[in-house]
């Protein structure tokens, strides 16, 4: 049994009092890795231990390559989440506390203390023993830790104070009107970092259509107001309480949760009183000034928009199927007395043409996929395949007034201004999907901000800079490119100012703190001389201590006498800031692409533009046995739990072996624990290789070449793997494979000597290759083999040319298809054999194999001109039916041989006969047997009492048992 604590420990201690992981600048290359501080407002767990483990592992496995490697981390305490999370304690929120005292086992005594947003942040960052802090150094991260702050040291908030300054003095901030995520209960705009629920949904900008009502108006919310065309009539919920309110001079009739909405974006509201509709009433279409029926739908949701939908069944298949089920089932109009006739002669109108569909795509969309009902999940697939075709490739009929021929994508537009213009038509904002949820409880809406402050992404100019910064990348994975090309044509004014937080004071405006997502944009940069910055007076750094750090602007001894900052500090930051930028790669989620990961490069485009990051690696989200994980809600597998009942490399390789780190990934405890026992079995086996005694030998045979040879296979993929930061990949090569070759090698080496020592060789490569992945047991195991040095710095393994042999893996390879060969048939045959033959093929069967592999390699096999080139070359003896029975087998045996072993026969035949003969014991002792011959097929002195020689094709001898 593993005593894994012990070990961490011991380990954990050594690296520390060693300073192992301090990097300073050298003479060597440097690779130099952040990836996104923890936002604290709960304890770190698995879903963040993975985010963490992989840049760890890059870092240990550049530092092993010879590279100077600087690997920091701190704590983002900014913004709202966390003073949100103080005032749920001061509530008292049931729930809350219960996750808090019971989940987190906080005494209750201590919830008085956690009121204080910065304790909160502070107690979850280091001081708990379920902190990030004791959770990174528990994994055995090898973290510079000298260089640790958090986002409201007043150095930092010097730092941001410089890089606001910059971007001011751009033109880059900007105060308007414009729409953001707003908590009623804060009073202050939100984005992802601040949000329970809803990270990633947008705001979406519809154009309401003002449907005429008598003397009222029904204002649809769409976002295709090009489609009013097509309008046959109005879908409202008879279910839904509707309100007449008034709008400027206006009369409205919305659903009643659609009030507050409009008052937050900004629209001059009056009276409200409630109203009953009367669906015998039609309504008046905008623009085309058509009267069409008001029907009812239950679909018809009162908190999305206005509660009121216009009906284009040409154009929207939730509007066509709809239409038909009351065309199908009368029974709801004959209720609000509607005319069941007049319903049944609706038919959709077709305003758009588009290549590939007929004359209505919502109509045809929907018959294809078998759409019967609303409450089908197709129609959201039916409708995103119909707008998008539409967007992307329609263009407006003939009939279509002031229009006919204009592509969607320039009516839309143009269909709108109209509208407005016309006064027939409004803006409304609404959330792309629901809840959106503040950490401190209270439902967000969308409002529209008069006096926000806003980093001005929308600005040409800087996204031509973001783009060339981005064309310049490497990506992981490169899909990913596309997403940032989106984000950056689309991103506009972001609210980058909060009136509620912790934070850095807008240096334009005190009264507003600079938001979470806006002041982590640069702090690579910071990281840098973060550990020097902590021995000088916040107070003496001016922003010309930045421009000269950052810079090189100024002269250093001037700015020693105006700031008291000794010179050689001043120096020293200039010197760590040049060697380390710029930045080798950016970790990160994949979803902070649409946010910090695109600012991310905004910002370096515009204070560093020739110093842009040259990497980002995205990763997937992490869940918990298929459930989402939530720190506030408890249902999370906290790290030190973890780590207490696994050991740290057992969390460390399951968090990396299941999934690439771009991919999704699902802690399971029952995998795990396998994971446990599998590093166990492992310690079991490096503990007896260890044991063996030393020995030299001065040749090797097939079992050793072919162990050797792997070796290098496993250094190659394990090298290529973690250059591509395919962390699975290198798993499977340095560790699973390699234990299933260790052990496969161990069963067939029967010479002692040859055993120990290419053991112990491989041994010495092994530890090193694992030693990113698992570097506590790596270096207890090092240690044990008699290194000196930790492993966590030796020299990275190289592939050894000289040990490559293609022919001795393609001969144990040959071996094993023999092996499960002879398996097949015992295990149906009645009785158990005791003897065993084994029919080689001929000479002219193997140059016929080569010629079939010829003919393979140059491209799709023409059987005719194979046959013909092997009766011209050969003279086989066989009839030409059996010739070509023959040469089927063959090719249907090359087909599924893998290129590498095909490269081999090409130039050499393998020796089938000898490789058999110098196994037959191994063969033997595997199946029990008595005797264990081998002929070549043509041997006339064989015994092959049933003719099996016959059947023996290149690298499928002929078996017979008995």
């Amino acid at each position: 049994m593993v005593n894994w604590a012990e070990i961490d420990a011991k380990w954990q201690t050594a690296w520390r009092e060693a300073r192992l992981f301090e990097s300073e600048p050298s003479d060597k290359p440097k690779f130099y890795l952040t990836v996104a501080y923890p936002y604290v407002s709960g304890p770190m767990h698995i879903g963040h231990g993975r985010t963490y483990t992989v840049p760890d592992v890059i870092a240990r496995y550049k530092r092993m390559r010879g590279y100077n490697v600087l690997y920091p981390m701190a704590y983002h305490f900014t913004g709202t989440p966390i003073v949100g999370a103080a005032k749920r304690v001061a509530r008292r929120e049931p729930g809350f506390v219960k996750v808090l005292t019971e989940r987190y086992r906080i005494p209750p005594e201590m919830l008085k203390e956690f009121e204080n947003p910065r304790f909160f942040a502070n107690y979850f960052a280091r001081q708990s023993e379920l902190s990030y802090r004791k959770g990174m150094e528990r994994l055995g991260f090898s973290i510079d830790w000298r260089r640790e702050f958090t986002t409201i040291d007043p150095a930092y908030s010097k730092f941001i104070t410089w890089q606001y300054h910059k971007i001011q003095s751009a033109g880059l901030i900007v105060k308007g009107r414009h729409p953001v995520k707003w908590c009623p209960n804060d009073g202050n705009p939100v984005t992802d970092h601040d949000l329970l629920e809803g990270e990633g949904v947008e705001i979406v900008e519809f154009t309401l259509l003002k449907y005429r009502y008598g003397d009222q108006i029904l204002p649809a919310a769409t976002l295709r107001p090009e489609t009013v065309f097509g309008v046959t009539n109005l879908w409202l919920n008879p279910e839904v309480n509707y309100v007449s309110v008034r709008v400027g001079d206006e009369s409205w009739i919305v659903s009643e949760s659609a009030v507050n909405k409009l008052r937050q974006q900004g629209f001059d509201l009056g009276e409200t009183k409630p109203v009953k509709i009367d669906f015998n009433k039609k309504v008046e279409v905008p623009l085309i000034h058509k009267m069409v029926p008001i029907l009812p739908a239950s679909f018809v949701d009162p908190d999305n928009a206005t509660g009121v939908v216009g009906s284009v069944p040409a154009h929207a298949p939730y509007d066509y199927v709809a239409l038909l089920e009351l065309q199908q089932n009368p029974e709801p109009l004959l209720k609000h007395g509607i005319d069941p006739e007049e319903v049944a002669g609706i038919r959709p109108i077709s305003l758009i043409e588009v290549a590939g569909f007929g004359e209505s795509p919502a109509v045809d969309v929907v018959r294809r996929l078998g759409i019967k009902h609303q409450r089908d999940p197709k129609l959201e697939e039916a409708t995103a395949e119909v707008y998008r075709n539409e967007f992307a490739k329609g263009r407006m009929r003939d009939w279509v007034p002031k229009y006919a021929g204009m592509p969607v994508s320039q009516a839309k537009i143009a269909v709108r201004e109209e509208l407005l213009a016309a006064n027939e038509g409004s803006t409304m904002f609404e959330f792309s999907a629901k809840p959106v949820t503040c950490r401190c409880g209270s439902p967000v809406v969308v409002r529209v901000v008069e006096d926000q402050w806003f980093l001005n992404y929308a600005d040409e100019a800087w996204k031509n800079k973001a783009r060339a910064c981005l064309a310049r990348m490497h990506l992981v994975p490169p899909e990913t490119r596309e997403q940032f090309e989106h984000t950056i044509d689309w991103l506009h004014e972001w609210p980058c100012t909060r009136l509620v937080g912790m934070g850095t004071p807008a240096p334009w405006a005190p009264g507003w703190i600079i938001e979470s997502l806006s002041d982590s944009t640069i702090y690579m940069a910071y990281y840098t001389i973060a550990h020097i910055l902590k021995t000088i007076d916040p107070d003496s750094l001016s922003d010309e201590v930045f421009d000269y750090v950052f810079y090189g602007k100024g002269d250093p001894l001037d700015l020693s006498r105006s700031t008291n900052i000794e010179l050689e500090k001043l120096e020293r930051m200039r010197r760590e800031f040049s060697y380390w930028y710029p930045l080798d790669y950016r970790m990160s989620a994949n979803e902070l692409i649409p946010n910090h990961l695109t600012f991310h490069i905004f910002h370096h485009a515009l204070l560093f533009p020739d110093l842009c990051p040259r990497g980002i690696v995205n990763f997937g989200i992490a869940v918990l046995e298929g459930q989402k994980m939530s720190s506030s809600k408890g249902n999370i597998v906290a790290i030190n739990e973890a780590v207490a009942k696994y050991g740290a490399d057992t969390v460390r390789l399951y968090l990396m072996s299941t999934v690439e780190p771009w991919q999704d990934f699902d802690w399971r405890a029952n995998e795990a624990l396998a994971m446990q026992k599998n590093l166990e079995r492992f310690v079991s086996l490096a503990e007896e290789i260890i044991s063996l005694p030393d020995e030299k030998v001065s040749s090797f045979d097939q079992p050793a070449r072919w162990m050797l040879s792997r070796l290098q296979e496993h250094i190659r993929g394990a090298t290529e793997a973690l250059d591509s930061f395919e962390t699975r990949k290198a798993t499977q090569h340095a560790f699973f494979m390699l234990v299933q070759d260790v052990r496969w090698f161990m069963k067939r080496e029967s010479r002692l000597e040859v055993r120990a020592h290419v053991l112990k060789l491989v041994l010495d490569v092994w530890l090193r290759l694992l030693a990113p992945l698992v570097p506590h047991i790596c270096e207890e195991l090092w240690e044990r083999l008699g290194r000196s040095r930790f492993v966590s710095i030796a020299d990275w393994p190289t592939v050894d040319v000289g040990l490559v042999d293609r022919e001795a893996e393609f001969a144990e390879s040959f071996l094993l298809r023999v092996l499960e060969d002879v398996g097949k048939i015992t295990k149906v045959m009645r009785k158990e054999p005791k003897k065993l033959c084994l029919y080689v093929a001929p000479e002219w069967k193997w140059r016929a194999f080569q010629i079939a592999v010829e003919h393979s390699r140059a491209g799709a096999v023409d059987f005719g001109k194979l046959m013909k080139d092997v009766e011209e070359r050969l003279a086989s003896g066989l009839q030409k039916a059996d010739l070509a029975k023959c040469l089927q087998q063959m090719v249907q045996e090359i087909r599924k041989m893998p290129q590498q072993e095909l490269d081999v026969i090409a130039s050499k035949s393998l020796d089938e006969l000898q490789v058999l003969k110098e196994a037959a014991d191994f063969i033997r002792g595997e199946f029990g047997l008595s005797e264990v011959h081998v002929f070549e097929a043509d041997d006339p002195a064989r015994y092959d009492p049933q003719k099996r020689a016959m059947m023996s094709l290149p690298l499928r001898p002929a078996i017979y048992l008995e």
